[in-house]
């Protein structure tokens, strides 16, 4: 007697979770099909139906941060190109960014709203920011210069009332500093507390919760770019001045928080109740530049902390950005082409050991990086089979991405797929967007 696997009717909802049948009718002898492949089938069907969730992740790297302003510049213009909407936004097509350092300040610029509920900048607006700001935030008085070389060493290297200056300009509203609930999308900054030691990451999804987690914008920012002997800590209050922290730049521990959004995602079932794994991710992380610097043995054999000093810190920062790289590479498996890292190499020391340095000449040279980076072959994590070079340049990875990001986006509008967030989520509906119902077959 042949065994028989019934498929028990079900509700509408149940139905789209449940029925994956292709075709076969109720009644399927499994020595007929594939149970595998059915399975695979039916849990391929399931994602296709939730849609996915969008992911934006954005490394620190000082100055280098041009590098991926750059990138987000580009993905934006390709995104303008293939909507046809000449006012989209990379917000627009992302439910979460997260951002370290520098990135943290990116990724707040990009996610935080207008008075009419738009993003307040573009994407080139980041690196633009970088670039002409970067003589004020790392700027030493005067008077201060001849002992310049002592600063970093006996206190901070730089004061950081330019810093705060500047973000308390750009992250304001009719002279009312914007919070994390003026934010579209869910956000996430992440920096080391010291009253706790640990690390503390600054959420969207808190600050909704509870005034007690909702946090300044530029306080914020200045919490996660509060690198140690290059500015003093931060004093981080929230807005009922219940919560507190003592903050240190958040590249000590997460440089490349491209983890802690994945895992954000996967756990918030408030904001992203569908996401059920990884293929349920559509994730772009963008690096500011990798330290591949080799040192042989016979080299630093003898070295203490003196010779140390400089090198421990862009191996520290870049093995724990690398090391997240490859274990989202292995997390995402057979979905991998859902994950998109695209990272500088091959950049000279001094680059990459200079993050304060905001001369033209250095900002000349991150702009040649950056577009010299969309030419290049891009490269990805294999499992267990280390780091390959793809026949695809950045540029073209980008332009696939954006092709993603566009479908998502159509489908969500169109209603064909349910939206993979709650409505806290989204963005209103732009007249562009209103066309685009009827426009799209």
């Amino acid at each position: 007697m042949a065994l028989r696997l019934k498929l028990e009717p079900h509700t509408t909802e149940q139905h789209k979770e449940n029925e994956c049948t292709n075709g076969f009718s109720d009644h399927l002898q499994l020595g007929d099909i594939n149970i595998p492949r059915l399975i695979e089938d039916c849990l391929e069907n399931i994602g296709s139906a939730r849609g996915k969730v969008c992911i934006l992740s954005i490394d620190g790297g000082g100055m280098r941060g041009i590098i991926a302003g750059r990138m987000l510049a580009y993905l934006e213009e390709a995104l303008q190109r293939k909507s046809g909407n000449p006012e989209a936004r990379i917000a627009d097509y992302f439910d979460i960014a997260a951002g370290t350092s520098t990135g943290g300040i990116i990724a707040t610029m990009l996610f935080t709203a207008d008075q009419q509920g738009r993003p307040l900048f573009k994407g080139e607006d980041t690196w633009k920011l970088i670039a002409e700001k970067g003589k004020s935030i790392f700027s030493i008085p005067f008077l201060h210069r001849p002992f310049a070389k002592l600063r970093g060493l006996l206190s901070p290297r730089y004061s950081a009332k330019n810093l705060q200056q500047v973000l308390k300009e750009i992250l304001a509203r009719d002279g009312r500093p914007l919070t994390l609930r003026d934010t579209l999308k869910a956000l996430l900054i992440p920096c080391y507390d010291l009253n706790s030691a640990g690390p503390f990451l600054f959420s969207r999804a808190g600050a909704f919760d509870s005034e007690a987690w909702d946090f300044p914008l530029w306080e914020i920012c200045r919490a996660t770019t509060a690198a140690p002997s290059f500015f003093k800590p931060a004093k981080v209050t929230s807005m009922d001045c219940k919560t507190t922290c003592t903050a240190v730049d958040g590249g000590l521990v997460m440089n490349n928080p491209t983890g802690a959004a994945i895992t954000h995602v996967l756990h918030n079932k408030l904001e992203f109740p569908a996401v059920r794994g990884v293929r349920d991710l559509l994730v772009l992380s963008l690096g500011t530049g990798q330290f591949d610097q080799t040192y042989h043995y016979k080299k630093v054999r003898r070295w203490g902390a003196f010779q140390w000093a400089k090198p421990i810190v862009n191996v520290m920062m870049d093995g724990i950005s690398d090391m997240v790289d490859q274990i989202v590479s292995m997390a995402f498996g057979a979905s991998r082409q859902n994950y998109l890292r695209i990272q500088a190499s091959g950049l000279s020391e001094a680059v990459l050991s200079e993050m304060d340095d905001p001369s033209a000449r250095n900002v000349k040279r991150l702009l040649k990086l950056a577009d010299d980076l969309l030419q290049q072959n891009s490269s990805e994590y294999l499992p267990f089979g280390g780091k390959m070079e793809l026949v695809q340049t950045n540029a073209e990875r980008l332009d696939w991405f954006a092709d993603q990001l566009i479908h998502e986006h159509k489908a969500r509008i169109m209603q064909k797929l349910p939206p993979s967030a709650t409505s806290i989520n989204h963005t209103p509906i732009t007249p562009a967007e209103e066309k685009l119902q009827f426009d799209v077959s």
